[in-house]
């Protein structure tokens, strides 16, 4: 079985109940909805899409990513040419007029205020890059590193500026509450800075009755600077690698994608590694060698899950790009469990659980190892305890059993992690009972076979935490 998950982007060529059935099918576990793009019709659809689907027997998670504060090119009728060592005229719309050098319309009216700030402006995550050379009131003339085109709406980055557009714009906060609306399962939120954008996107869902995972994306340095207090207050974190490596030196993207996976391990929060995994396969059927070492680093990392964008979304290959992924993942994911580094405290200290479950957890991991247990059953009602199991990233199979349909589409973001729902019971031998019943109906297990159980059990006056060992009868 594949440990590692996969998050797909749907688009036009995959936002279909058969193209979403047919990923499901391959082994997609949740289905991203870029709000850069589409209207609330399109994109209600697309959840309507995915629920008939799952009405069929699947559990895919609904992910929502907002478009965050973008800055971007204007619209333009043809093109805009750039050779190199050309002087590029960047003005924002208000102040736009008609000029004999190439002009670049900004959406951002304080371009030229950030800009000064800034290493060099960055088109399309690094097509053409501009040296600014003069700020004239509210314009900025720049000169090209490189030859390209710029088209309409093509993002822009100023490395090393803050810029002044806060974390969530009135857009940001429309499409979050309409997510709240369709009950999406995930709210991935696009240039997190700090802790408190997770806090205040967690107080702004808990008013409008989600119970979405904040899954905040760290795409800027201010980010990485802050990246323990945003871990502290998230759900679970995405490296967005496109944005980051425009906004940092490139050479310096894999320490920190490494950093964070590493500090979302130690935290017990779910990481995503994102962008760029197969771009080559959004034009061609075969990934590229450096795209498959990227991948198999990734599941080597034990990160919770990788995520296609492009590739699935608009590329012409969105099936082959999932089947490439699941074949690296699955060749390089499998590492021997190294429980010593969760022993210790100060290692083992998870933010986002009580200690005794965290013991429990290991205790219950290292029995399964130690035992070669064929699997792991988990009675886990709102998922904290199998998210803890999992943290442990033992090889056997988890087997997570809660009430709640939420939780069970939630853990399929989750490392290893196999989410069902069944009734629970006051008695909670009774729930142990259906949960191996359900599994040996399943196939997924048969007679004789040792299972690893961690479940409540009932004693004289409450019910304590256990970890049990049964054969399969």
């Amino acid at each position: 079985m594949r440990l590692t998950k996969i998050v797909a982007t749907l688009g036009p060529t995959s936002n279909t109940v058969e193209a979403i059935e047919q990923l499901a099918k391959l082994g997609v576990n949740v289905c991203r909805l870029n709000f850069s793009h589409g209207d609330y019709t399109t994109h209600g659809k697309v959840i309507e899409n995915i629920r008939t689907v799952n009405s069929r027997g699947y559990n895919l998670g609904i992910m929502l990513d907002t478009k965050g504060p973008e800055v971007r090119t204007g619209d333009v009728e043809q093109k805009i040419v750039i050779e190199k060592g050309d002087l590029v005229l960047f003005t924002g719309k208000k102040s736009a007029k008609k000029s004999a050098m190439k002009t670049v319309v900004v959406d951002y009216d304080k371009f030229a205020d950030d800009a000064p700030h800034a290493r060099c402006i960055v088109i399309d995550n690094g097509a053409i890059e501009f040296r600014v050379e003069k700020i004239a009131g509210d314009n900025v003339i720049a000169k090209a590193l490189d030859a390209g085109t710029i088209g309409s709406r093509r993002h822009i980055n100023l490395p090393g500026a803050h810029i002044s557009i806060p974390s969530f714009t009135t857009k940001d906060w429309n499409d979050i509450r309409f997510g709240a609306e369709q009950h999406v399962d995930f709210i991935a939120a696009s240039f997190v800075r700090t802790g408190d954008d997770a806090r205040k996107l967690k107080a702004f869902l808990l008013k409008n009755k989600s119970d979405a995972m904040v899954i905040s994306k760290i795409e800027t340095p201010l980010a990485v600077q802050n990246i323990d207090d945003i871990i502290e207050a998230s759900d679970g974190i995405m490296v967005a690698r496109g944005d980051l490596g425009s906004e940092v030196p490139f050479e310096d993207v894999p320490l920190i994608q490494d950093e964070i996976v590493a500090k979302c391990r130690l935290a017990a929060k779910p990481v995503i590694v994102a962008t760029h995994m197969l771009e080559s396969m959004i034009m061609g059927p075969t990934p590229t060698r450096a795209e498959v070492t990227d991948i198999a680093h990734a599941a080597r990392l034990q990160a919770d899950s990788t995520m296609l964008s492009g590739e699935t979304a608009n590329g012409k290959y969105p099936f082959r790009a999932v089947e490439a992924m699941i074949r690296v993942l699955v060749r390089n994911e499998r590492i021997e469990p190294h429980y010593d580094l969760l022993v210790t405290e100060e290692h083992g200290a998870l933010v986002s659980m009580d200690i005794a479950r965290r013991k429990q957890a290991l205790a219950a991991s290292v029995l399964a190892t130690e035992l070669n247990a064929d699997a792991m059953i988990v009675i886990s009602k709102h998922g904290r305890t199998a998210r803890a199991v999992s943290n442990c990233r033992p090889l056997t199979p988890i087997h997570a059993f809660t009430a709640l349909p939420e939780c069970q589409r939630q853990l399929m973001l989750i490392w290893g992690i196999i989410p069902h729902v069944i009734e629970f019971y006051d008695n909670p031998e009774k729930t142990i009972e259906v949960a191996i019943a359900m599994l040996k109906k399943q196939k997924q297990i048969k007679t004789g076979q040792r299972l690893v159980i961690v479940s409540d059990a009932r004693a004289a006056k409450a019910q304590v935490m256990t970890i049990q060992i049964r054969q399969v009868a």
